[in-house]
């Protein structure tokens, strides 16, 4: 997951400083300023060298002259960025809808903002509620955008349209059960407009990110979840069909909770091996449920009592046999007092945990996957925010963490830096197609170690080029995966080896 209610933060731009550590290839700064939306890559400027793209924003509810922007991979300088009237809290996604042959950027956040972006200059090419600018998404009916996802053509103009859910009234506090209603919407990707709306079928609020897949009748399954930290909600499955012809009422429930909802978005992947992608979801109670993408039955389930989760698992293969496995962070508490979590693996096979420990920090960020040593199993790579007490102050340092499950270890990646990370995932892959891994990673150094989130003093995304030499491709390597749908997918037939 990536945004949250109630929760805000802000920055400005800085000149794009050195970095000296040869861990490094180039870090910006920025001041003032601070993110809830996850890097994605893409080339926009014909080098053959990825570029980044980052939701961004100031204080919330308030007007941000740096809300999306573009960084260039080579060197970190900004390429362009756009205004926002409040913080563009999901991450994009992109497709060319201005035939010059450059990516354009597809990004929704706070107060109904969803908008395409030329990728070429950061030219605005339609905006979803204009009038953004004069009320706030929740005045117009409209709420917070998550992050979207491309379904086939709908209206006949030859270009893959947009699916996106709406909801959360960042103004309701966290025991008002009065919240507007959740909303699934296909859009034009071209201009932006509204070709299906349609409400979820409890009636209660959405913040999932919503998750797609074609299915086997060449109809398209969509994934979508309800309720939020304190109100229940449901897990569901939709047909695009359904939703284009306006009335969801048969959807099928996957899972549910009377007390907590679904937020974070679920994982596809083939985990009994039958040739259908299964359904891995992590729910706010506590709970990392398996469901069988055929018959919709409980696969297995894993309990944490006194907890909650709010981010994506990460799937990878942690293990010597050839089913995905799953890695997760949940909170320890109830929100909004979360201040500890619990990291686990859990064989993907049986929904046994392998690996579990807690740690005294909790972060909206998820892990990433990639085989670093080359031996065939994946390794965890999470940006860790930790805690350290000192004798006059507390201060919170950040650095990214490697876990190495076949030979029990873990080790750090990189610089330590005095900041932290609450919500941005980090982005491994290879930039520059050198055939080595790359790392791009965000975080927000405040004024104090309370996570004062209205006082940020500056954000830091940085680009780690490592020595680790990519044997196999990276299937997980940015907040929903690689292909940034959530679907786990190897190329060649899902080979593992």
């Amino acid at each position: 997951m990536q945004f949250r209610k109630h929760v805000c933060c802000f920055f400005l731009l800085l000149p794009v400083l050195s970095c000296s550590s040869k861990h490094h290839s180039w870090f910006t700064s920025l001041d003032n300023t601070g993110t809830y939306s996850s890097a994605r890559m893409v080339d926009l400027n014909n080098d053959n060298i990825l570029d980044v793209v980052i939701g961004a924003g100031g204080k919330e509810e308030i007007h941000s002259d740096t809300a999306v922007m573009a960084l260039d991979g080579a060197t970190g300088k900004i390429l362009w960025a756009i205004p926002g009237s409040n913080q563009f809290v999901g991450s994009a996604v992109f497709k060319d809808i201005n035939n010059d042959k450059i990516a354009d950027v597809f990004i929704g956040g706070r107060w109904a903002q969803l908008t395409a972006i030329s990728g070429a200059d950061g030219k605005v090419l339609w905006t979803f509620f204009p009038e953004r600018t004069k009320v706030d998404g929740g005045d117009g009916g409209w709420y917070n955008f998550t992050t979207p996802q491309f379904v086939p053509d709908q209206d006949g103009d030859g270009i893959d349209d947009l699916i996106i859910a709406n909801g959360g009234d960042a103004k309701a506090a966290p025991y008002d059960i009065s919240r507007p209603v959740g909303r699934l919407l296909v859009l034009s990707s071209k201009n932006g407009k509204i070709l299906a709306n349609v409400a979820v079928p409890d009636g209660k609020e959405t913040y999932m990110s919503v998750v797609c897949v074609a299915g086997v009748d060449k109809d398209w399954k969509v994934l979508f979840g309800t309720g939020g930290e304190t109100i229940g909600g449901h897990l569901y499955s939709s047909s695009l069909h359904d939703i284009m012809r306006g009335n969801i009422s048969g959807a099928r429930i996957l899972a549910g909770s009377e007390i907590k909802g679904f937020v974070a978005s679920p994982v596809l992947a083939d985990i009994n091996k039958d040739g259908v992608k299964d359904i891995i979801v992590n729910a706010v109670d506590g709970r990392m449920m398996a469901i069988d993408g055929v018959s919709d039955s409980v696969l297995w389930q894993v309990n944490f009592p006194g907890t909650e989760a709010y981010t994506i698992p990460a799937a990878g293969f942690f293990n010597d046999d050839s089913i995905p496995d799953f890695f997760a962070n949940f909170a320890i508490g109830v929100f909004p007092r979360l201040t500890k979590s619990i990291r686990f693996m859990v064989d993907g096979s049986n929904g046994k945990i392998v690996y579990q420990d807690t740690i005294p920090s909790f972060q909206y960020a998820s892990a990433v996957v990639a085989d670093l040593n080359g031996d065939g199993n994946d390794e965890v790579i999470v940006n860790q925010s930790e805690l350290k007490r000192m004798q006059f102050e507390n201060k919170y340092y950040s650095y990214l963490l490697a876990f190495d499950f076949k030979n029990h270890r873990k080790y750090s990646l990189g610089d330590t830096i005095q900041a932290t990370n609450l919500a941005s995932t980090p982005w491994i892959g290879d930039i520059d197609a050198d055939g080595k891994y790359d790392i791009i990673s965000s975080a927000v150094k405040y004024k104090n170690a309370q996570f004062d989130l209205q006082q940020p003093l500056s954000l830091l995304i940085s680009c780690y080029r490592t020595d680790y030499k990519i044997t196999k491709p990276v299937v997980w390597g940015a907040f929903m995966g690689s292909s940034y749908t959530g679907i786990f997918d190897l190329p060649g037939n899902n080979a593992h080896r």
